[in-house]
């Protein structure tokens, strides 16, 4: 019997706006298709100011499908994609891949929007960007940073272009414009590019 795969979906901000909310749920049901099991893990950005209790509820979540005997692949979106890449950095052992979907992965220099003013809702989510540039993102070997995807819409007017490619890493543009559209066609109507990378590394 073959083992089921099984994707974490880590929204990005405002993921607690009744609209976000309701829409997020639908992403996973565009995966199934193609075989994935889909989760959504809301960290709840805009609630509490710490990182670490939305990255406990990941790696719970990562802990669980693993302890199942599932293959487990985690995506992010926007402020999700620092969140997952935390994940991942804890439990690279247990994960098949993960791919960070127009999220900004550094501070970065001289760009715009700076870290501060883009975090300004969720110092939650300064402290995930910082924690995995500073921290977590040194400590990735030529192995790991081989089970990583970024992609990003060619125009972005919320996360700085260079804020998000990963050296290492398998890196795209996506011929799509907008932040938020952009990501979350890339979740749903043109997953297939992210959905055949993991499939990739799990056989």
């Amino acid at each position: 019997m073959s083992k089921e795969h099984h994707v974490i979906y880590v929204p990005g901000l405002h993921d607690q706006h009744p609209i976000n909310k309701n829409l997020t749920r639908f992403v996973p049901l565009f995966w199934k298709p193609y075989g994935f099991q889909g989760h959504i893990v809301a960290p709840h950005w805009e609630e509490g100011k710490e990182f670490a209790p939305k990255l406990k509820r990941i790696l719970a979540k990562i802990d669980e499908l693993a302890d199942q005997g599932h293959i487990v692949s985690l995506i992010g979106q926007s402020a999700g994609g620092s969140a997952v890449m935390n994940a991942y950095s804890e439990r690279r052992n247990m994960i098949n891949g993960v791919v960070d979907v127009t999220g900004r992965l550094r501070e970065g220099e001289n760009v715009s929007p700076s870290l501060e003013v883009a975090a300004r809702s969720s110092p939650a989510f300064a402290e995930s960007v910082l924690l995995f540039e500073r921290k977590n993102e040194p400590t990735l070997s030529n192995q790991d940073r081989k089970k990583i995807m970024t992609i990003r819409p060619f125009w972005d007017e919320v996360v700085p272009a260079t804020t998000v490619p990963l050296e290492g890493a398998t890196n795209l543009v996506a011929p799509i414009p907008e932040h938020s559209i952009g990501g979350i066609a890339m979740c749903t109507i043109f997953a297939k590019r992210i959905l055949y990378f993991l499939n990739n590394l799990a056989y």
